[in-house]
């Protein structure tokens, strides 16, 4: 009996231990089938969300947050991953424009069109960086390219605009950007480009107005901001110009334009330093803006009479031959460097550049009050009043306009009239010498002394010109 118990013992045991490795093996297979599904589930994760897609996506979100450089990365990711989609090109193509790498942004633009011929976006796209490189023939091309594409893309009437205010169509230009808003009412860049355009054409109420819709519609927009401080520094109100340039830097510091706008009102109220290293900067971020170097040899030309440490006039006039080559049909370029022949007295030059400049902008103002100062010099003084009767009709604001007429209208003996227009110079530039120094001829030529002497003091209070200093001693001497 009791070696019947062992034997059931001994198997009872025999099929426990077989049991225990059965479960043990069952258990291994059962894990290496878990941990399988894991490792499967997780490349599946990966894949899922490490698709081109994903990182597409992921780059438009860091593009609508501004971070150009991350959403670069992320496009580049998705490139890197899928080289076929001609989006991926195009939205890195938008953002190397944001940060002023126009040529990448080109080449993108070009993969993308040898991919997908019939994108509008990718033209529009293009169309900005040709502008952006002074390069307006191309861009224009693009942009109509562009609206034949898509018509309700109001990038490509805004590109074209600003293709064609770079070309000096000023008008074309207007309507361009008026179809632009036409479709998308909202888009507060096309207000701004037409706000530039009435800029040229001297019709400032109307850039005014569309500098501060585009600054309702987008109040971080910093070319609103720039473009508004070009026309105070038009209507010679420069402290707000400077204010409206400091805003748009702190929005956006690579923006050229802002920098060239604050040389322009620190030139008018005589920092020539600081406008000369608010242009170098704007050269630095942009080589391919004429206005930066029209605008560095106004500079460069005042700093000429008084400061011999260097030949500031022939800088002045390799500036405006920059600005020129560039852009041929800059009607500023001509201008100053009709200004540049004035300083050197070769009068002649300087009519026949600031006749080109009327001819290229017949509603800019500044090249009449130019060619009249020549006229003046010249002792043409009807030709000058004539001049200025046309700068004034264009833009009441500019003091330098009724100056000129009253050094014309002295010079006929028409005192009244002269007196009634440098009072007018004076009460829109309260410091502007010249027109005081004017005055006190003025004054002295109707007899009235003691008003001269007191303009010359004024004269001398507002001036470091050396040579009107020079002029103003020599008219007190004779009082």
């Amino acid at each position: 009996m009791e070696s019947i118990q062992i034997i059931i013992y001994h198997v009872i045991f025999k099929y426990r231990m077989c049991g225990i490795r059965f479960m043990n093996t069952i258990w291994n297979k059962t894990a290496s089938i878990i941990l399988l599904i894991c490792i499967s589930a997780l490349s599946l994760s990966c894949f899922i969300f490490d698709r081109p897609i994903d990182r597409y996506k992921a780059a438009n979100e860091l593009y609508s947050e501004k971070q150009w450089d991350k959403a670069i990365a992320e496009y580049t990711k998705a490139i890197s991953m899928d080289s076929n989609q001609p989006f991926f090109y195009i939205n890195r193509a938008l953002s190397y424009n944001q940060i002023g790498e126009y040529d990448l942004a080109i080449a993108d633009c070009n993969k993308a069109i040898n991919k997908k011929h019939d994108i509008a976006l990718a033209y529009t796209t293009r169309a900005s960086a040709y502008n952006e490189k002074g390069l307006y023939t191309l861009a224009l091309a693009d942009s109509e390219k562009a609206i034949e594409l898509n018509p309700k893309l109001a990038l490509g009437y805004i590109n074209k605009g600003w293709a064609l205010y770079g070309m000096g169509e000023y008008k074309e230009s207007v309507l361009a950007c008026t179809n632009g808003i036409a479709v998308e009412p909202d888009r507060a860049i096309a207000y701004i480009f037409r706000a530039m355009d009435y800029n040229e054409m001297g019709q400032y109420e109307d850039a005014m107005a569309d500098c501060n819709k585009a600054i309702e519609i987008d109040p971080t927009l910093p070319l609103a901001y720039v473009n508004r401080a070009w026309v105070y520094n038009q209507t010679a109100v420069y402290e707000k110009a400077i204010e409206d340039c400091n805003t748009a830097i702190r929005l956006d510091p690579r923006i050229a334009t802002a920098f060239v706008n604050r040389a322009w009102a620190q030139t008018a109220r005589g920092n020539f330093d600081l406008a000369i290293a608010d242009c170098d900067t704007a050269i630095k971020l942009n080589p391919n803006l004429p206005g930066a170097y029209t605008q560095r040899a106004w500079s460069y030309f005042e700093k000429y009479p008084y400061d011999l440490s260097k030949d500031w006039w022939d800088m002045g006039m390799d500036d405006c031959n920059k600005a020129i080559e560039m852009n041929p049909k800059s009607a500023l370029a001509y201008n100053m460097r009709a200004r540049g022949y004035i300083l050197k007295e070769e009068y002649r030059l300087a009519i026949a550049d600031a006749t080109k400049a009327i001819d290229l902008s017949s509603e800019f103002a500044l090249p009449d009050i130019t060619r009249a100062w020549a006229f003046n010099n010249l002792r043409l003084f009807d030709l000058a009043i004539e001049d200025c009767d046309l700068a004034i009709a264009k833009n009441p604001k500019l003091s330098a306009a009724w100056a000129n007429r009253a050094w014309a209208y002295n010079g006929k003996g028409m005192y009244n009239k002269a007196l009634s227009d440098i009072n007018e110079a004076i009460r829109l530039q309260y410091d502007f010498a010249w027109a005081y120094f004017t005055r006190a001829i003025i004054h002295k030529n109707m007899g009235d002394y003691e008003q001269a002497k007191s303009d010359i003091e004024l004269c001398l209070q507002y001036t470091t010109d050396p040579k009107l200093i020079e002029a103003a001693r020599a008219l007190a001497a004779t009082l």
